[in-house]
């Protein structure tokens, strides 16, 4: 088996040329119209998946040694600071965002390979955190397929405004691709790339199995929420995992996509909003009392 890719072997995609306080100020709470309560939870599995998929995140998440942000030893505040990175993108005003920039900062500065590690990796490497902040921005890309080609706003409006993903990390927003096109292109680059160890592959099937959780969750909801998270997946990845997808498969699939359809057209968007806007006012609350934010 090859070794997984270093961040080195990841190019970056055309230049855009807005700056960094533009893309701050954007006021891009139309993004949560575009959000589904019913769709966006089920599919959020195969996103950290295909986030880690890249072998040098994977690698700085697997060898991490800020235990308060390690998955299997906080899941649910993991979960919370996840939740909160996307609403302070989705929600947040230009001082929310360079909070939470910093703060995030402050955790990655100790994400860095040792001579040890298999994979050379820097948390503040914009070429690893492109990446991860395309895989949050294309959960309105997925969402609007799997509404069937609804959306409630255009497309390339909300491409520009998903720009805050990335920029939320440390990643220059000129590094952003200029279009929709030049977003799939660097996607499909990436996914190409993509090679996995065992240990890698361990530990991308098990958080799928939801293996964080403690036993009695993982053991109810562990196989369903594989069997979800490879229907999500792109058959790419989902082939580079070692996962056959049948017909049979993608017709149980699609079957709990309609009934998800179904759940998210009677849901109203102001309970999105409600959400998102109580997780910027946690954020803003533990700033302002010097609780960490991340």
């Amino acid at each position: 088996m090859s070794p997984p890719h270093s961040s080195d072997s990841f190019t970056t995609p055309p230049i855009s040329g807005t700056r960094r306080d533009e893309v701050d100020a954007m006021d891009t709470r139309f993004l949560a119209d575009e959000m589904s309560l019913w769709l966006t939870p089920a599919y959020g599995a195969a996103n950290v998946v295909m986030q880690l998929a890249n072998a040098a995140v994977a690698y700085g998440v697997m060898e991490s040694t800020v235990d308060s942000g390690n998955l299997h030893k906080h899941p649910f505040k993991r979960g919370r600071t996840t939740l909160t990175y996307i609403a302070v993108a989705v929600a947040g005003n230009a001082r929310d965002r360079q909070i939470y920039r910093e703060a995030v900062g402050q955790a990655h500065k100790f994400v860095r390979s040792s001579k040890q590690s298999p994979v050379r990796y820097n948390a503040f490497d914009p070429a690893l955190q492109l990446w991860v902040g395309s895989c949050m921005a294309l959960v309105f890309e997925d969402s609007r397929r799997l509404r069937g080609g609804r959306t409630y706003h255009d497309p390339d409006e909300i491409h520009r405004a998903a720009a805050i993903f990335a920029t939320t990390l440390q990643v220059p927003p000129q590094l952003w691709p200029a279009d929709r096109q030049a977003l799939a292109r660097y996607r499909e680059e990436q996914l190409q790339r993509l090679d996995f160890d065992d240990r890698m592959r361990e530990f991308l099937i098990g958080t799928a199995r939801l293996d964080f959780l403690p036993a009695p969750t993982e053991k109810l909801l562990g196989d369903w929420n594989l069997f979800m998270t490879l229907g999500y997946l792109p058959p790419t990845l989902r082939a580079k995992l070692g996962f056959d997808w049948t017909d049979a498969q993608q017709r149980r699939f699609e079957s709990l996509l309609r009934l998800l359809r179904v759940l998210d057209r009677l849901t109203p968007h102001l309970i999105a909003h409600l959400g998102l806007r109580l997780l910027i006012w946690d954020m803003r609350a533990r700033h302002a009392i010097g609780i960490t934010v991340v």
